[in-house]
């Protein structure tokens, strides 16, 4: 067997591999993967900003108790100095202040409340998110096997792989390996090619008749696209 069907078996193996290598980088179980942990990443968000609302929420509804309580023992001194006083101008003095204050606390009221309503809509909220995040977990557990599986397949076939390319490679000269290797990062991964009547199988251009006598005149070791330059298996 001429070097070129040596080296064109084993740019066949390193052609396989790189393909491997791409699908191993570029799983649809990895990308599916990747959704659905996003998906329970927007989840966490969505908890945590519903969390922090509903807790402001109820840390204001408690802090107008306590301002509403205070203004009740307003009130109730208000009512109190009221009832002692003679002049009019001084109980209408005690009364308007009453009326603020009442107003104060109807003010307050209304924004616990609104509030509270908000908090209902919350706690719905926290169930559909929790729901949600209990399915996705279970879609997240089955993507990740599956990717598990995809990756070890693909590295099973790697492995395979690169041990048939250290057979093929071992069979034949260290120096036309270096060639090899030096011509194939030179030309897009294709160093050696076939001749299919007159058609490079390197750059697909069709040669001349004259040029494909010429080819096939030269020593086997030297025949070389003369487009290309790639190495040329005839």
């Amino acid at each position: 067997m001429e070097v070129f069907d040596e080296l064109i078996g084993l740019q066949a193996i390193d052609i396989e591999i790189a393909q491997l290598e791409h699908k191993a980088r570029n799983l649809p179980e990895a990308a599916a993967l990747r959704e659905a942990e996003q998906r329970v990443d927007g989840l966490s968000a969505q908890l945590r900003r519903v969390t922090e609302e509903s807790a402001r929420l109820s840390a204001e509804v408690e802090a107008n108790e306590g301002k509403v309580g205070d203004l009740r023992r307003q009130v109730d001194r208000l009512n109190a100095q009221l009832k002692t006083v003679i002049a009019p101008r001084e109980a209408e003095a005690l009364q308007h202040e009453i009326a603020v204050v009442g107003d104060k606390m109807s003010a307050l009221d209304d924004e616990s409340l609104a509030a509270i309503e908000r908090s209902d809509e919350l706690d719905a909220e926290l169930s559909r998110i929790d729901a949600e995040t209990k399915a996705v977990a279970v879609e997240v557990d089955d993507a990740r096997h599956r990717h598990a599986e995809a990756a070890a397949a693909v590295a099973g076939a790697l492995d395979q792989a690169r041990q048939r390319r250290g057979q093929a490679a071992g069979s034949i000269d260290a120096d036309w390996i270096t060639k090899y290797e030096q011509r194939r990062g030179a030309h897009a991964g294709i160093a050696v090619a076939r001749l299919v009547k007159a058609t490079c199988g390197g750059c697909h251009v069709d040669l001349s008749t004259s040029e494909v006598e010429i080819v096939r005149r030269q020593p086997a070791t030297e025949r070389e696209c003369p487009n290309c330059a790639r190495w040329l298996v005839v």
